[in-house]
């Protein structure tokens, strides 16, 4: 005991010692987790950066030390050292077995929404058409399944202007529901024919650089979006 220090004095510099104590273990973990969040940041960043270099032909940044996937995981490693998710997780409880005399319910599907309804319902009418070079090109997922059925493949690689066609014609009769142009995969003079087409019976385009399956995503979120603010 300190020189003029009294029980109560000694138990409160103890209750003192202890919260500090405990509030440093707080700011270490939060301390933590903030690190790994700038890390993974910083990586989804540069990733978006390099992809958008890529289709667009600029040159790209270097690569980030640390890809997304594993500063995704060096984050959630960081978050689950609060103690917090492990006092709420709960044993699981194995469900019980169905009585011999009685059939197991089916529980019905669930349908998940379309991410893409308006184009789809304009689908209902023509063709999404995707021009561009393609040969070569694997097509296999690059668009969403739910797109994929209603998605008309043009490759002027192969033929060249004549591979277009009436396609402009085809435009102005209503046949087709959206155009997308791989604009770093194809000739204006191909495609000039069909923009003017397109702008004239007000039919959406949008452009997807190289033909990437990210520049797809965003060129059908373009085509919805459009599709939106006509309606």
């Amino acid at each position: 005991m300190e020189d003029g220090e009294g029980p109560i004095e000694q138990m409160l510099r103890g209750v003192r010692s202890a919260l500090h104590a405990r509030g440093a273990e707080l700011v270490e973990r939060v301390r933590r987790i903030e690190a790994a969040l700038e890390v993974y940041r910083d990586a989804v960043e540069i990733e978006l950066a390099r992809e958008f270099a890529r289709e667009h032909g600029f040159k790209q940044p270097a690569a980030h030390a640390v890809g997304a996937d594993r500063a995704a995981q060096l984050l959630e490693a960081a978050v689950r050292t609060l103690p917090e998710l492990s006092r709420s997780e709960t044993p699981a409880v194995p469900a019980p077995a169905p009585e011999p005399s009685r059939r197991p319910s089916v529980e019905a599907p669930v349908r998940l929404a379309p991410r893409y309804p308006r184009l789809l319902s304009a689908a209902q009418e023509g063709r999404i058409v995707i021009i561009g070079a393609l040969t070569g090109r694997d097509r296999t997922d690059a668009v969403a399944p739910e797109i994929a059925k209603h998605v008309e493949w043009i490759d002027t690689a192969r033929e060249g202007s004549g591979a277009v066609g009436n396609l402009p014609q085809r435009i102005r009769q209503g046949r087709v529901a959206a155009v997308v142009i791989l604009e770093r995969a194809v000739q204006h003079r191909h495609t000039e024919p069909v923009m003017a087409a397109a702008r004239e019976a007000g039919v959406p385009a949008a452009f997807a650089g190289k033909g990437g399956t990210g520049a797809l995503s965003r060129a059908l979120d373009q085509l919805e979006h459009s599709i939106a603010q006509r309606a």
